[in-house]
């Protein structure tokens, strides 16, 4: 090997400006940068984690304190200088960092301004403060002994120990606006709703088992577990271990939406549920990626209540490919024919529940085993498409067709009667597995009889009310499925 210390070389430290700015493009939105600043709460040991914010426009705040054990004045400046750790370094198995880059990407990509207060046990606050404008100006690595509103000092002082994160000057989500501007401030109050929203399901093997707190703006954050192991009816459909018991898998496949009660539905965001579907990574009881099925499947309509839980190491990071913003992981090839066996698995059974909800085989016409007497029915085309229509056949729709008047009420009762048994999940189910040969609606236009005696008494009733022959065409021509044929002018006299 070269003995490189031998030749002649230049020391080429980057500029200060051009660097800081460059971690403002990690791709942080708030959500995930909040979430970045609690795993280091989390691994300084604290039991409560506190976010403030308030909208003053441009002047606008948010802090993020925690009770964790603090930090010295050598941990503080460590702390804050950007790529203090060698992601190599061997970690405590709780610690949730690995670049030492998480505080200052994920801050910088919300504010201009990053104030750390922190405090050990029996020691005063320690501040260091970060201004992008200050560097930009001096083009140097000025690290300040600095903050703007020393009420947070005090509010640390008050604690035996914890570290408060300050963001000022808000330029990404905020930027100049008026603290008049309603709009602005609806969109500020929005984002702290998602952030709300995205830690109590990230962190909720946290909050579930009372290791931490989450509270924001005074109001105790509670948890959302995706997998809904309280509900009645989700299964446990694989359980097993990898890798001398480092990983550790779950499959869950959740209850129909149908048979969750309603009040669950809200906090179950049954209106995500396709997103929801998929792998779900935890490092450490932490959430990191979900709602993804790691290029291993397809995200599809009747696999949604398929949710497979993966537990890894902070050890498997490198093996992992987790990123700084952990927020994409790619599993290793040792373990990727595991996880589609699992996957599978997992997606049969999910299938299943929306087979058997669909009625697929009960709504087959040409199958006549049974005596079910469905109000829809589905026939085959010769080209392998399904069409579905209204079985005439069913004793109620039959009793009204056969009787000589039919009443307003009865009309009524059959129009309800079909718009509330339309197979929605059959038919969702058979364009997701062949959308090819699913035709919505019938291209060639045919004009039926129906249609053109419908029309035509239609015409009739518009003509005797009064109304003229010009007008009458052009509202039929306005109503589905009349305006599909323009062909019926001519039947129309």
């Amino acid at each position: 090997m070269n003995k490189y210390s031998d030749y002649i070389s230049e020391e080429t430290p980057p500029k200060a400006s051009a660097m800081i700015n460059t971690f403002r493009a990690f791709g942080y939105n708030l959500q995930t940068a909040v979430a970045d600043i609690i795993d280091n709460s989390i691994s300084a040991k604290a039991k409560n984690v506190w976010i403030d914010y308030e909208w003053r426009g441009s002047e606008s705040w948010v802090t993020i304190r925690d009770d964790g054990e603090g930090m010295d004045k050598g941990e503080l400046i460590n702390a804050m200088t950007p790529g203090s750790k060698d992601p190599k370094d061997e970690r405590d198995v709780n610690d949730l960092g690995r670049f030492g880059l998480g505080l200052k990407t994920s801050s910088f990509s919300q504010c201009k301004v990053l104030t750390v207060v922190s405090k050990k046990k029996e020691f005063h606050p320690l501040k260091r403060c970060w201004n992008l404008d200050f560097v930009n100006k001096t083009g140097n690595w000025s690290l300040l002994d600095y903050i703007s509103n020393q009420s947070f000092v005090d509010k640390l002082s008050n604690q035996e120990s914890g570290t408060i994160i300050f963001w000022e000057k808000l330029d990404r989500f905020v930027g100049n606006s008026h603290i008049e501007n309603e709009a602005a401030r609806k969109v500020f109050l929005e984002e702290f709703a998602l952030v709300e929203e995205h830690l109590s399901l990230v962190f909720h093997r946290y909050l579930e088992k009372g290791k931490l707190k989450l509270w924001i703006n005074g109001l105790l954050i509670t948890p959302w577990d995706p997998f809904m192991k309280e509900e009645v009816g989700v299964q446990l459909v694989g359980d097993e271990y990898f890798d001398n018991n480092n990983i550790h898998v779950k499959c869950y496949v959740l209850p129909h939406i149908s048979k969750i009660n309603p009040s669950s539905r809200i906090k179950a965001k049954t209106e995500d549920w396709y997103k929801l579907q998929g792998f779900y990574v935890y490092r450490n009881e932490r959430l990191l990626l979900y709602g993804d099925w790691l290029g291993i499947f397809t995200k599809n309509e009747h696999y949604k209540n398929a949710r497979v839980l993966i537990d890894i190491p902070n050890k498997f990071d490198h093996d992992w490919k987790i990123d700084i913003k952990k927020a994409t992981a790619t599993p290793p090839i040792t373990i990727r024919k595991d996880l589609l066996r699992l996957g599978k698995l997992t997606r049969h059974t999910a299938a299943n529940i929306y087979r058997f909800r669909g009625n697929q085989i009960m709504l087959d016409d040409s199958i006549t085993s049974f005596d079910f007497k469905p109000v829809w029915k589905a026939t085959k085309q010769r080209d392998g498409g399904i069409k579905y229509y209204v079985n005439t056949d069913h004793p109620v729709i039959n009793q009204i067709l056969e009787s000589d008047v039919i009443k307003k009420d009865d009309l009524k009762t059959i129009l309800k009667l079909i718009s509330s048994t339309t197979p929605i999940e059959s038919i969702i189910q058979n364009y997701s597995e062949s959308p090819e040969s699913i035709e919505l609606r019938n291209d060639s236009n045919e004009l039926e009889q129906g249609t053109i005696k419908l029309a035509q008494l239609m015409f009739a009733s518009l003509n005797k009310s009064g109304i003229s022959k010009e007008i009458a065409i052009k509202q039929i021509l306005n109503i589905q499925p009349f305006n599909e044929y323009p062909q019926l002018l001519e039947y129309l006299k």
